[in-house]
């Protein structure tokens, strides 16, 4: 058996041990006896790595059809169309394309009835199938990238990092009603144990995953149809939460949230959902003065290792307060204060201002701060 390079860069760093667990997560030497007609449902890059995994097992299905989220309008005059990943892949490939419908949710008339064929699979989809449309398919499965019961819910990867796990893994269960829960599905198919590097960000780690997911995918389907698939329960007294990544997630709390946590919340969902907090100015109105929050992006943030004597001081200048921001004028690095340790911002978003380097948004604050020397973001 040949594994993609991404799997094999995963799979290495599991060690000497790792033969015996490729033999039993990744064999296959049974052949399916009937192919499916697949409506294969997903979004981005993990889910065009299940796809393609499917369509180099052609014994496996007769058909398949892609359905994606629709496009979307972006940018700041949403003058631009984002088409999902999937969607270009699918129309590449030839294969029969659909958008998620404006109205009621639908799939394709092809899938309205049941037959014995039918096979859903979603990967990565970003929606959750009404109970009503799974009764056509003899089988609903999805791809998720954490080891359940661990980490159910919308952002799996991005949390798993976030949290600063050693380990994370892949799963394929069977699409479970609604009311029974997101992700509580039966599970046919693991892979966990596979280690998370210490550097990985959401777009590193994703790759490695999603082509895992795929031939893990492919095993599942011919067990299910040479009847040698053996799904088990979940166990709910290990069940973790992955919820969808928010702006109100990405907010800073200078005086709770330690240096390494926000560096590891950077490689989680920095790409997506930057860390941000606010900087209070004090304006002068002829004789009053009214206080300001001012909204600060931090679009790339690293631990700040060594940290000059001088910022320590401007530190306890401020009162040691947690959110003190101040300049390194040797390394030419703006430094923020948390509750345990500096961070270092290496690149700041103002809002309504494009985004720059940190030490040049310090030359922009008020001459009163770069005075002092330090500063303060909320």
């Amino acid at each position: 058996m040949i594994l993609s390079l991404r799997a094999r860069s995963v799979l290495s760093r599991l060690g000497p041990n790792r033969a015996p667990y490729l033999s039993r997560q990744f064999s296959t030497s049974e052949r399916p006896a009937e192919p499916f007609r697949v409506l294969f449902c997903g979004s981005d890059i993990f889910s065009i790595a299940a796809l393609e995994a499917l369509l180099d097992a052609e014994d496996v299905w007769q058909s398949i059809t892609v359905v994606t989220p629709r496009e979307r309008a972006i940018g700041r005059n949403r003058s631009q169309t984002y088409s999902p990943p999937l969607q270009r892949f699918a129309l590449e490939r030839d294969l029969e394309h659909h958008a998620v419908p404006s109205g009621p949710f639908a799939f394709p008339p092809a899938f309205e009835k049941h037959h014995p064929s039918h096979l859903l699979l979603t990967a990565s989809f970003g929606h959750i199938i009404p109970t009503p449309l799974l009764t056509p398919f003899a089988h609903a499965l999805n791809v998720h990238p954490s080891a359940l019961p661990l980490y159910r819910g919308a952002a799996p990867v991005q949390w798993a990092i976030a949290n600063r796990e050693p380990s994370t893994g892949v799963t394929v269960q069977s699409m479970a009603p609604r009311e029974v829960g997101v992700d509580a599905g039966a599970i046919l198919g693991a892979v966990d144990g596979l280690p998370i590097p210490k550097e990985a960000t959401y777009n590193t780690l994703l790759p490695d995953l999603a082509h895992i997911g795929g031939r893990l995918l492919v095993q599942v389907l011919r067990q299910l149809q040479t009847g040698n698939a053996t799904p088990r329960a979940q166990d709910p007294a290990k069940v973790t939460k992955a919820p969808k990544i928010t702006n109100a997630t990405a907010r800073v709390n200078w005086a709770e949230h330690e240096a390494e946590l926000l560096e590891a919340r950077h490689r989680g969902f920095g790409h997506a959902q930057p860390l941000w907090a606010h900087r209070p100015q004090e304006l002068v109105h002829g004789n009053s003065t009214v206080k300001r929050d001012y909204g600060v992006q931090l679009t790339a943030v690293k631990l700040a290792g060594k940290v000059p004597p001088q910022a320590e001081e401007w530190a306890t200048a401020a009162g040691g307060k947690p959110g003190t921001i101040v300049l390194d004028k040797g390394g030419r690095r703006v430094l923020a204060l948390t509750r345990n340790g500096w961070l270092e911002l290496v690149r700041v978003k103002p809002v309504g201002k494009k985004e720059q380097p940190g030490a040049e948004w310090w030359n922009g604050l008020p001459p009163k701060v770069r005075s002092r020397g330090w500063g303060i973001l909320e």
